[in-house]
């Protein structure tokens, strides 16, 4: 193991020798980097390494090149730029040998990969950016390797060969291949219908700058004087035009061959008009028939690249005939056009104005619930988005209106609806028609509030039995007893609420809890003895949870209540470590080393497996360290605030004709000073 980490410090002598020739870090800085990189390599030796212990070396590694970078260009601007030496690739190409090694330990590590990549990529380790792509296409390639089934890893690999070595055609290759392995991945049946597309855009821009395409461009009427065209403009424009396509011509003769530029000037080319994006599109569909949502991606794709109608008319066409019966996808297309118009364009209310007009005829095929509420989401939306605008405003306030009426007619009553439409009548058909709905028993309950209706027996007899589970139900049903009932009417309600709360499943403890949390809150703020008269209510009428308990600690001012309310906590909780650690801490703190000591004996005949007691002991030793250090700082503070004194009274005593009597004792653990002025 010697001889390995002997061998990779002595790979650094020559970058050490630069940095020290450069100076950009002093000896005892770079023993200290030896020393440190010593301990790393050392720590890389052991039988179990895990990737931590690599990132960290390489986090260190990457800290120094920082610092290195920071001090050369801080000298660079007091001096002349310095040439690139030893030490500007050196720590780079440290950084890439530690992720290799990582990756041979580690070659399961997803995350590893990634960052790896993502080294390669921001760095500047190698000469020159050719080598810099040649060792990323041997990542890639190495890394889809190991996890063929990884799409970010295909993906990521197909678009270095496209921005980095600007081969279509490879990127094609890597996402064909990827999809034969991943057949059912959406993403990469995105990313490859999107590099379709890319490659066609790419296509036609070199048409226009080459003079082969054959469309005809109307002239534009600039409502300007049409001026006869000088020889002198003329002459000159086709002189630079010539110039710049000599100059064009000469950088794309090695690209384009002449099938291929023959193939560019056919007229109606099938591949510029999307046919293998709609093609990548209808295989896609094939492999995930499912899913509307996955072919609304393709849509979104499509809004980025100019000249792509007919392919989202294919794409929106093949969404109305297979999700016929779908709301939330017929819902979509209602409104798939509003995506192509501007906030602020003019054309925006006759496109709103089609989107209910689709709505309607969506509605006339599938009158459902469900597409009731994908109609009123809609209108709520905007309804809210135009409220600046007044006539936008009231528009779609009659069509909600007139919504509500059509819903109230027939059976399209939804929850999502009622939220959002039902009142009165409508409100209470809705709760009657959803009773375990939380959202819908608070809206009522607030409308009762509000009209001064007789909440408590609306929430006791309807509400509380219909949606138990609702956390919003009994704070609205507390908080309107605490505001219109007295104190001793309140405490009644709160009992009859623990009695209730105690019938529910252990999965709902969280409400049993915040009920108990609520009462002692409410209690605090009537005073100190009604909170502990309340606490103590709370352990006679219901069964307390942890939380009472550390809430009820919280608002305590005693120790002594504090102890009996630790002691309440242990008994109940008694094979859970939180509340023993709690008690602890609490003891240690008030120095009562001796009961803290008992408690944790008993703490470890209770805790349930010898795993629990051994992670317990661990925390006790460590609140007893952190105590020990806390006591330590206090009596060196307070000896020096004591020295502070002492130098101050001899000088009252050289200065004053008093005699100053100074007597150092010791009280609760801490050292404090009293001085007595004596008349001489």
């Amino acid at each position: 193991m010697a001889e390995v980490v002997q061998y990779h410090l002595e790979q650094m002598v020559g970058e050490l020798e630069d940095l020290e020739r450069c100076k950009l870090f002093t000896k005892p800085e770079l023993k200290s980097i030896v020393k440190k990189r010593t301990k790393f390599e050392y720590g890389l030796r052991r039988r179990r390494v895990a990737s931590a212990d690599f990132l960290r070396y390489i986090e260190y590694e990457i800290n120094v090149d920082a610092l290195r970078r920071k001090r050369k260009h801080r000298k660079a601007r007091k001096s002349q730029p310095a040439k690139r030496t030893l030490s500007d690739y050196s720590i780079g190409r440290r950084i890439v040998s530690i992720f290799e090694r990582a990756l041979t330990r580690h070659p399961n590590d997803v995350a590893l990969w990634l960052q790896y990549i993502a080294f390669v990529k921001s760095s500047d380790h190698s000469e020159d950016g050719e080598a810099s792509s040649r060792a990323l296409s041997k990542i890639y390639a190495a890394a889809i390797t190991k996890h063929p089934y990884e799409a970010r890893l295909w993906i990521m690999a197909a678009e270095h060969e496209l921005d980095a070595s600007s081969n279509g055609g490879a990127a094609r290759l890597l996402l064909q291949r990827a999809l034969r392995v991943n057949p059912k991945d959406r993403a990469l049946w995105i990313e490859y219908f999107r590099l379709e597309l890319l490659l066609v855009e790419k296509i036609k821009a070199r048409r226009r700058v080459l003079g082969i395409d054959n469309t005809e461009e109307e002239e534009e009427d600039t409502g300007l004087i049409a001026l006869p065209a000088l020889d002198e403009e003329k002459e000159f424009d086709q002189r630079v035009e010539d110039q710049a396509m000599a100059k064009y011509a000469a950088v794309q003769a090695a690209e384009l061959s002449a099938e291929q530029r023959a193939a560019l000037a056919t007229p109606g080319n099938a591949y510029l008009q999307g046919a293998v994006a709609i093609i990548v599109f209808e295989q896609a569909v094939r492999a995930v028939p499912d899913d509307w949502q996955f072919r609304q991606q393709f849509v979104s794709v499509l809004k980025r690249f100019p000249d792509t109608h007919n392919i989202r008319q294919r794409v929106l066409d093949s969404i109305a005939a297979d999700f016929a019966g779908c709301a939330e996808a017929r819902s979509f297309l209602c409104v798939a056009h509003l995506s192509l118009v501007s906030s602020s364009s003019p054309e925006l209310v006759d496109a709103l104005r089609e989107a209910v007009a689709n709505y309607g005829q969506a509605l006339g095929a599938l009158d459902t619930p469900e597409m009731w509420a994908e109609y009123v989401g809609f209108l709520v939306k905007w309804r809210d988005v135009s409220l600046g605008e007044e006539s936008l405003s009231a528009y779609f306030a009659a069509l909600l209106k007139r919504a509500a009426k059509q819903v109230a007619e027939g059976a399209r009553l939804s929850e999502a609806v009622a939220l959002e439409l039902a009142e009165g009548e409508l409100l209470a058909e809705a709760t009657r028609r959803f009773p375990a709905s939380e959202a819908l028993w608070c809206k009522r309950l607030r409308a009762a509030i509000d009209a001064r209706e007789d909440v408590g027996r609306l929430c006791e007899a309807h509400a509380l039995p219909a949606a138990r589970h609702g956390r919003g139900v009994w704070d609205l049903w507390l908080s309107w007893a605490e505001r219109e009932m007295s104190a001793d009417d309140v405490r009644a309600k709160y009992v009859a609420a623990f009695a209730m709360t105690s019938q529910l499943t252990p999965e709902h403890a969280e409400l049993k809890a915040h009920v108990q949390v609520r009462f002692v809150d409410w209690a605090w703020s009537l005073g100190v003895d009604t909170f502990r008269a309340a606490c103590h209510t709370v352990q006679r009428h219901a069964f307390p949870t942890p939380g009472f308990f550390r809430r009820c600690l919280e608002l305590e001012p005693e120790a002594k209540q504090r102890t009996t309310l630790h002691e309440f906590a242990c008994r109940v909780s008694e094979e859970d470590k939180g509340p023993w650690l709690a008690y602890l801490r609490f003891l240690v703190g008030e120095r009562r080393l001796e009961a803290a000591a008992a408690v944790f004996w008993r703490a470890s005949k209770a805790l349930p497996s010898d795993a629990d007691r051994e992670a317990f002991d661990a925390m006790y030793q460590e609140l007893l360290r952190q105590n020990e250090r806390t006591v330590a700082s206090g009596l060196i503070a307070a000896a020096d605030v004591a020295r502070g004194y002492e130098h101050n009274f001899a000088q009252d005593v050289t200065e004053s004709p008093h005699h100053i009597a100074i007597s150092v004792y010791e009280s609760s653990g801490s050292i404090g000073c009293v001085s007595q002025k004596v008349s001489s």
